[in-house]
């Protein structure tokens, strides 16, 4: 038998108490309070249940936990609220304005209105959110024309990298899209991070940091090249070129696969990270000191997805697939015997790139 904590018991009273007041007393009872006294109670009360159903909203809001700035200009709530401000101030607050004055403009209609149009809002909010998760373009479409996103890849992107409750994985596959759109939201989402001056594997890690990258070989091609490309025009001269990014960037996530899946037996070493390393940038070696210690924080430290941004998983899913686009990579190396090593497969994995750069050496963005 589930028991009712005693905190909320305590708040069943406080409120069943003030709605008593507010009501008044019952017909045909008697009162010592005159009647100036009875309605100073009756409003107090009002006031008082006004704020708890306020911080009852502000509560509900921070489980949701939904970014307002995701909220477009055109949105319908967006227009009210920016015009009221200091309104705005008043719901987000808890029920410590109790014994503030009481507002002459009868804010307490204009807060029940506001709490009714948030809670519509943040419900239809949660419909798109459900939809993006079980299908993300059209999950999209649907809250680019409700309104609750904006049109632009721009504010897509931010939607995607803000919002609470999608799915990581979604998210992934959705950005290595090739239609129009996800593709631009997927070159608008990288160009919104800032990777001057921030190490290589740092990078990786803030831009995985958001969702997981997808099982198809293709997606994520998309996806680490454009990486490696904004990566390298933030630091013009940490590489040869972007294909040196993009070739290390592979690199880098193999052995995070390598060093962090369970069911890998044959660890690749230090040695044979810095061997498949080799001649990547350019036709020369980075130097083994740095790729040495590339080396040795994905090895420490596991290169995954936010605690917070994981989003309940299909129990079916292969345990493989649970690592940071281990599916993915299985599919590019996919030619690769039973019996090889998993350090051998990384080799031949940065040939096969280094292979289709020189047949291509002016790959098209």
């Amino acid at each position: 038998m589930w028991i009712l904590p005693t905190y909320l018991k305590d708040t069943c009273r406080i409120v069943n108490g003030l709605l008593k007041t507010a009501l008044g007393p019952p017909t045909g009872s008697s009162t010592t309070l005159s009647p100036a006294q009875d309605s100073t109670f009756r409003n107090d009360s009002v006031k008082c249940l006004v704020n708890i159903a306020k911080a009852m909203g502000n509560w509900m809001d921070q489980q949701l936990k939904v970014n307002e700035t995701v909220w477009p200009k055109g949105s319908q709530v967006y227009a009210s609220m920016d015009s009221n401000a200091g309104q705005i101030g008043e719901l987000e607050g808890t029920i410590s304005d109790c014994d503030s004055q009481p507002d002459t403009t009868n804010p307490e209609a204009y807060d029940a209105s506001m709490l009714q149009q948030r809670r519509a809002y943040k419900i239809e909010l949660q419909k798109g959110i459900s939809l993006f998760n079980r299908k993300p373009s059209k999950g999209i479409e649907f809250l680019i024309s409700s309104k609750k996103i904006g049109s632009s890849p721009e504010e897509v992107a931010s939607f995607l990298m803000k919002t609470a409750g999608l799915n990581g994985t979604v998210i992934g596959d959705y950005l290595g899209e090739r239609d129009e759109l996800p593709l631009k939201v997927m070159h608008a989402y990288v160009d919104s991070c800032n990777f001057e001056k921030k190490d290589f594997v740092e990078a990786i890690r803030f831009f995985l940091r958001g969702f997981r990258l997808p099982g198809e070989a293709q997606k994520i091609d998309r996806i680490m090249e454009k990486f490696a490309e904004h990566y390298w025009k933030c630091n013009p001269g940490s590489f040869t070129s972007a294909d040196t990014a993009y070739v290390l960037a592979y690199s880098v996530i193999m052995l995070n696969t390598d060093a962090h899946n369970n069911m890998v037996k044959d660890k690749m070493t230090k040695a044979d990270f810095i061997r498949n390393n080799r001649g990547i940038d350019d036709g020369k070696d980075l130097p083994e000191e740095y790729l040495g210690s590339l080396y040795d924080r994905v090895v420490k430290e596991e290169i995954k997805m936010n605690s917070d941004t994981l989003a309940p998983q299909n129990k079916q899913v292969n345990g493989l697939n649970k690592l940071l686009g281990l599916d993915g990579i299985l599919n590019l190396v996919s030619w690769m015997q039973p019996d090889e090593k998993p350090h051998g497969a990384n080799g031949r994995l940065i040939r096969d790139i280094q292979e289709q750069f020189q047949a291509k050496p002016e790959k098209s963005e």
